[in-house]
């Protein structure tokens, strides 16, 4: 059944010319990017692309996950799938396989950077392969935050501005850490986005900015796999 509700969500995402003109305009930004920052910077290297694609997904994640569940709630096919006996981890999981699809897609787009590389220079191939381990864990917490912010409205265009407040706060929050001290400085630092994906786009592998980013997927699909439940038990619940 994952396997199903995966191809329905992926071909209604290429059936329609707002999945197209969304890959483009990520593929055209990061291209850009990546000739400006080697033409005009002289920056060899893929670290200033992760870093303007971890800046990009910010801002193209809420696009691409508030259709996830907002549209199944108006369209009321989600009361359909549950009523012929899908379960709803079945629902959550194959939302976010599908959403995982789409990253990669999304991050393919830069391969013919590193060939680039390749070709006219002698990159370390050991960073970028790390850079975009990093790239992918946290485009899998962005997704997941989308994801689970499409839970909480009926409506599209709310469940995107949650999901942007929640991403840009997680992102900015170690700037608070300068008016506090001791224990809270540390956790601010700890659940900030902005502080823990230095490293991994850099290609050097930090064991607890991954078991992070992978702790927010999990904790973000529970909560959705749990708000469904609720919402199925409780009647509408979201806004």
């Amino acid at each position: 059944m994952i396997k199903i509700l995966f191809l329905k969500d992926l071909n209604l995402f290429f059936q329609s010319p707002m999945g197209f003109l969304i890959i483009s305009s990520y593929w055209l930004l990061t291209g850009f990017f990546f000739s400006f920052n080697t033409v005009f910077v002289s920056a060899v290297d893929m670290v200033s692309g992760f870093h303007n694609m971890c800046i990009l997904l910010l801002f193209f994640t809420p696009i691409i996950t508030m259709r996830c569940f907002s549209e199944e709630y108006r369209n009321g096919t989600l009361e359909l799938f549950l009523a012929y006996g899908v379960h709803e981890f079945d629902i959550v999981m194959a939302k976010f396989l599908f959403l995982t699809c789409i990253l990669f897609i999304l991050i393919a787009g830069s391969l013919p950077s590193v060939g680039i590389l390749i070709l006219f220079s002698e990159p370390d191939l050991g960073p970028i392969f790390g850079g975009y381990l990093g790239l992918l864990l946290l485009g899998l917490s962005f997704f997941s935050i989308g994801l689970l912010s499409s839970t909480l409205s009926v409506f599209q265009i709310v469940s995107a501005v949650i999901a942007w407040f929640i991403l840009l706060f997680l992102w900015f929050i170690d700037y608070f850490s300068v008016f506090v001290e001791g224990v809270s400085k540390e956790f601010l630092m700890f659940i900030s986005f902005s502080n823990n994906y230095i490293d991994l786009i850099r290609g050097v592998f930090d064991l607890s900015s991954s078991l992070y980013f992978l702790s927010v997927c999990v904790f973000c699909l529970f909560l959705s796999f749990k708000l469904l439940l609720y919402r199925k038990s409780h009647g509408r619940v979201t806004v």
